[in-house]
């Protein structure tokens, strides 16, 4: 006779006293999330005495918080010359500086961030950090991750700009630097073999400091590092600097997210035709005083015009302690609530493409990707992001924090 088998041994249902399952819409009351093996299978009224149960009848749930833009190896002292200090983390020990990045990629899982984007790392240490975080290894937002940047000769990742002697210079040389379209394909596809999630292609920033470079890239060199990164089913993401001439032809290119900015209003039209997504940064810009206001005025305009807006903290400028505040910069400016919420969320999953098609809501077929919080976000958005305020974490099914327990 063949043994009975429990249909609720791999069961675990939450009980959210207000679920948000899709942050934009009215939240519902008393509802019981399913979840087997990681994901959620389904969503009931009321709640249910089936499975290994969770309580959190008494607080807001909602979807994992998602992070669009970060540099996790590395937190920049603004008081020192920044090419010191990425120049160190060239050449400093990989180990020292993954030691000093596990308490960092802690916090922001504490703090209700359950996948994160890394957008840049000199140290070349996140991909096996990321493989690390995959195989259930330590406690750490779920990370998609692209170390090198890709950039022109002359931009502003040349080894020159390191504080190095002329003849060391080939020791901080970043391995994403191209000049010629067919090189910069090579760049691409070496980076994408090495292990990248998605391209981060970044602007050379000698416009921004003189009005007469239009830019430095040539469009066949913008349109071969997009084009290589499409074909091998990889996004990009691109850095700006509020200079248009590159930032158009980014657009007209395919380019699926601008981070930074600012945008100018050509710049809005063209990524509402292209359904290119925005990562504004605010915080960044405002801590390294860069065209804050315009930066400020841009995102409002996209949101307005139906640019889809995503959150992005820039955090590596700052450390996690900070990173709250991007969501009271962004309702300050005007975004409504629900809709800062959706950035970092849906609409950052929606940006990701084919790799967050599961993220971003909770709903049956989705990674089981769940946060709790006291009382409803949309009133205090910048509790978010604080490992204090969060009360419950919950990443791929399994728990990382409840009721004063938390990982280590």
């Amino acid at each position: 006779m063949a043994a009975e088998i429990d249909p609720d041994e791999n069961l675990t249902v939450i009980h959210a006293g207000q679920l948000l399952s899709m942050p934009g819409q009215p939240p519902k009351a008393k509802q019981s999330i399913f979840v087997v093996d990681g994901v959620i299978t389904a969503i009931e009224d009321g709640f249910s005495k089936r499975g290994t149960r969770i309580d959190l009848s008494d607080q807001y749930v909602m979807p994992g918080l998602i992070d669009m833009h970060t540099h996790v190896t590395g937190v920049l002292n603004l008081s020192e010359p920044a090419s010191k200090q990425i120049g160190y983390k060239i050449i400093g020990r990989p180990a020292e500086a993954v030691l000093d990045t596990l308490p960092r990629v802690r916090d922001l899982l504490m703090g209700g961030f359950t996948t994160i984007r890394s957008v840049g790392d000199p140290t070349s240490t996140t991909y096996a950090l990321r493989d690390a975080v995959e195989g259930g290894q330590l406690p750490s937002p779920r990370m998609f991750v692209c170390e090198s940047q890709i950039c022109v000769d002359g931009g502003d990742f040349d080894a020159c700009c390191w504080c190095v002697r002329h003849d060391l210079e080939h020791h901080v040389e970043n391995r994403g630097n191209y000049s010629g379209a067919e090189e910069a394909r090579r760049v691409v596809r070496k980076e994408i073999n090495r292990g990248a999630d998605f391209i981060k292609f970044r602007q050379a920033g000698a416009p921004a400091g003189n009005p007469n470079i239009k830019m430095v890239e040539t469009v066949e060199e913008i349109r071969a590092v997009i084009d290589t990164a499409h074909q091998l089913d990889r996004r990009v993401a691109v850095h700006v600097n509020g200079t248009p001439t590159f930032l158009h032809e980014a657009i007209k290119a395919g380019v699926d997210t601008v981070e930074h900015g600012p945008l100018d209003d050509e710049a809005i039209a063209l990524m509402k035709q292209h359904g290119t997504a925005y990562t504004p940064t605010l915080l960044a810009a405002k801590m390294v005083d860069y065209r804050y206001q315009d930066a400020v005025e841009g995102m409002v305009k996209a949101y307005r015009a139906g640019v889809r807006v995503v959150f992005g903290s820039d955090l590596g400028i700052f450390g996690p302690d900070q990173l709250h505040e991007e969501f009271a910069l962004m309702t300050d400016a005007g975004i409504p609530p629900e809709e800062v919420l959706k950035a970092a969320t849906f609409n950052a999953a929606a940006a990701l493409g084919r790799i967050g098609a599961n993220l971003g809501s909770i709903q049956p077929g989705k990674s089981a990707d769940i946060v709790a919080i006291s009382g409803d976000p949309h009133t205090n958005l910048g509790r978010l992001g604080i490992p204090g305020e969060i009360n419950f974490v919950m990443k791929s099914g399994k728990i990382f924090k409840h009721k004063g327990w938390a990982a280590d």
